[in-house]
């Protein structure tokens, strides 16, 4: 299963990267969230940074069945990403499917005048 992303800059794009996975998830952020987590994603590469970031998001909704609410990126660049991540606790939490790992089979963020753009290999 893949996404591809694109937007005109990196805090859009990370956003745009979070929103599509949790999509797949079958879920949306929007709901309140009485939980905080911060992360910071440094990396040699956007591909790392990229990778690095979807898999925390896998491992808080997969594994620990956080119910995000909101995602705030608080710096963002190619070697770089802060984030906030707000959110709520589900135990139950439905899901339309496990997501495993992002991989990098063919993962490459490509940087033009259109903005970023990436196409993204996940393990189901």
């Amino acid at each position: 299963m893949g996404l591809e992303v694109a937007a005109p800059e990196w805090a859009p794009f990370y956003r745009s990267a979070a929103e599509g996975l949790l999509a797949l998830y079958g879920l949306r952020p929007g709901r309140r969230g009485t939980s905080k987590v911060s992360r910071w994603f440094k990396a040699e590469s956007p591909e790392d940074v990229l990778v690095a970031w979807l898999t925390e998001l896998i491992f808080l909704v997969g594994t620990k069945r956080l119910l995000i609410s909101r995602i705030e990126v608080l710096k963002a660049g190619p070697k770089e990403l802060r984030v906030r991540v707000h959110g709520q606790p589900a135990r139950g939490l439905p899901l339309d499917r496990e997501i495993k790992a992002v991989t990098y089979h063919g993962l490459k963020v490509a940087s033009g005048r259109s903005g970023l753009k990436a196409r993204i290999i996940l393990d189901v």
